[in-house]
C-alpha cells in the first residue's frame, strides 16, 4: 500500500489518535511532549487539555510520537520528569527471527500472568510492537522502582527484539492512529486490556527480591537488588548535577566542562542510552548562560561515554563536592551529593521531627489542643441538649469566663 492512500484514512485515523491520547494522558499533570520526523526531528510541548482538544492540529499523521510520561517543564529530560504514567518496551522483531504475530502468540501462551503482566496496549508500530502497561501516576522519586521494572521486563523480551535503547522515561512512542512511513502502514492496536495497576503491584508480582520492605539478609544481595541501588544512586546524581546548575542559575564558568561531562557520564550510567544521553547534555549546555560551543561540547565530554562501557569512575560524594565547589547551602537542595555535616543537620532535623509527631495523637493534635477540643464539644453538646452556662460551668468544672467564650463562638456558626 502507498502512503499517498493511507493518508486517504486520516480522518479515522484521528479519533484512534484521540482515544489513545485520552487514556495515555487522561488528567496528566505537567507538560507532554509530541515529536515528529517528517523529515527532519521537532519536537513541542503541550498540557494535557490542549493536546486532547486539538489532537487534529497538533498531530502530524506520518511519524508522529508522544511521551508516555510527563515534565515540569517543556524540555524532555530526566531531571524534568514529572509523572511516570506507562511502563513500556519496543519490540524490533523485525530484527529477529519472528513476525508480530509469532511474538503475540508466545507472549498471550507463555509470559502473561506469570512471567510479565498483561499489558494495556500490545501496539503494532509498523515494524515491531509496542508493549505499554499504563500504571497509576507517581512521582519521579519512583524512577529507581521503575527502571529496574523496565530492564526487568526487557531482559524477559530481548529475545523478540526489545529494544535496549528505548527504556529511558523519557521516551517518545508513536501515536496510534498515525502512519509510519518506513513500513508504509497505519500504527494500530492488536491487543487492549483495561485493568489499571500500580507500580508497587507490579513489583511486588514480579520483583519481590527489591521490596522496601524486605529483611535483610547476611550474604551479598541479588543482582537485580545490586542493580536497583546502582540506578538509583545514577539517577539521584543525574538530578544534582542538573539542580546545582539551576541553583547558580546557569552561570557556571569555570565548571562547564566538568558539569557536563559528570552530567553526560552519569546519563549514560542511567539511561543506557548514549545518544539519548548526549542530547540530554546539549540541551543543558544550551541553558549555561555563556554555553560552550556545541562540537566542543561533543568532543570534550566524548570520554564519558568511554567510561560508561567500562564503568570506569566511581564519584565518591567528597569528591564531586571538592571538584563542583559545592557549598553547605546548596547541599540543603541535593539528594546525595552531600557531606557528613549535611548528613548530620538532616538526622537531627528528622529526629525532632519524629519527636513532634509523638507529641501529636491520631487526630494530629498535641495533648493541649485536644483537651481544648474536648471542651469545645462537651459545651457544644449540653448547650444544644438546653443546658444553661451556670449548669454546663458546674457539670464540666471549667471556668464561668471560658464557658461564655465557647458559647459566643458556638452562636456565630
Amino acid at each position: 500500500m502507498q502512503l499517498s492512500n493511507l493518508a486517504l484514512d486520516i480522518d479515522i485515523n484521528i479519533d484512534e489518535s484521540k482515544k489513545h491520547l485520552q487514556n495515555l494522558h487522561k488528567n496528566s499533570k505537567g507538560y507532554i511532549t509530541v515529536a515528529s520526523k517528517n523529515p527532519g526531528y521537532k519536537q513541542w510541548h503541550y498540557k494535557s487539555e490542549e493536546l486532547i482538544e486539538n489532537a487534529e492540529e497538533i498531530l502530524n499523521n506520518i511519524n508522529a510520537y508522544v511521551s508516555q510520561n510527563t515534565f515540569y517543564k517543556p524540555q524532555r529530560r530526566i531531571e524534568n520528569i514529572k509523572e511516570l504514567r506507562a511502563i513500556y518496551i519496543d519490540i524490533d522483531c523485525h530484527n529477529t527471527k519472528y513476525t508480530k504475530e509469532a511474538v503475540k502468540y508466545f507472549l498471550e501462551k507463555d509470559l502473561y500472568g506469570s512471567k510479565i503482566p498483561r499489558p494495556n496496549y500490545l501496539i503494532d508500530s509498523g515494524r515491531g510492537l509496542y508493549y505499554i502497561i499504563l500504571i497509576k501516576p507517581v512521582p519521579s522519586m519512583a524512577m529507581p522502582l521503575w527502571y529496574a521494572i523496565q530492564r526487568y521486563l526487557y531482559n524477559e523480551l530481548k529475545e523478540f527484539g526489545a529494544d535496549a535503547n528505548a527504556l529511558d522515561p523519557t521516551r517518545v512512542l508513536r501515536v496510534v492512529g498515525t502512519i509510519n512511513s518506513k513500513s508504509n502502514s497505519c500504527v494500530e492496536i492488536l491487543d487492549m486490556d483495561s485493568y489499571e495497576y500500580s507500580l508497587k503491584e507490579i513489583q511486588e508480582e514480579y520483583l519481590p527480591e527489591i521490596s522496601e520492605k524486605r529483611e535483610k539478609k547476611k550474604g551479598r544481595p541479588k543482582k537485580v537488588v545490586s542493580l536497583f541501588n546502582e540506578y538509583s544512586l545514577y539517577h539521584a546524581r543525574v538530578i544534582d548535577i542538573a539542580k546545582i546548575c539551576e541553583l547558580r542559575d546557569y552561570d557556571v564558568k569555570g565548571h562547564r566542562e566538568l558539569i557536563l561531562f559528570l552530567y553526560r557520564y552519569f546519563s549514560c550510567c542511567f539511561l543506557n542510552d548514549p545518544d539519548e544521553a548526549l542530547e540530554n547534555v546539549l540541551e543543558l549546555n544550551a541553558m549555561f548562560k555563556e554555553p560552550l560551543p556545541e562540537k566542543e561540547v561533543i568532543t570534550d565530554t566524548r570520554s564519558a561515554e568511554r567510561a560508561y562501557e567500562e564503568r570506569k569512575y566511581k564519584y565518591t560524594n567528597a569528591k564531586l563536592i571538592k571538584i563542583l565547589d559545592i557549598t553547605l547551602d546548596e547541599q540543603q537542595y541535593l539528594k546525595t551529593i552531600i557531606s557528613g555535616k549535611e548528613k548530620y543537620r538532616r538526622s537531627a532535623e528528622d529526629q525532632k521531627a519524629k519527636k513532634k509527631a509523638k507529641r501529636r495523637n491520631e487526630n494530629g493534635l498535641t495533648k493541649r489542643e485536644q483537651e481544648k477540643q474536648d471542651n469545645i464539644n462537651a459545651i457544644k453538646s449540653l448547650y444544644e441538649k438546653g443546658y444553661k452556662q451556670v449548669e454546663i460551668v458546674n457539670k464540666l468544672g471549667l471556668s464561668k469566663g471560658r464557658v461564655s467564650q465557647i458559647i459566643k463562638e458556638l452562636k456565630k456558626v
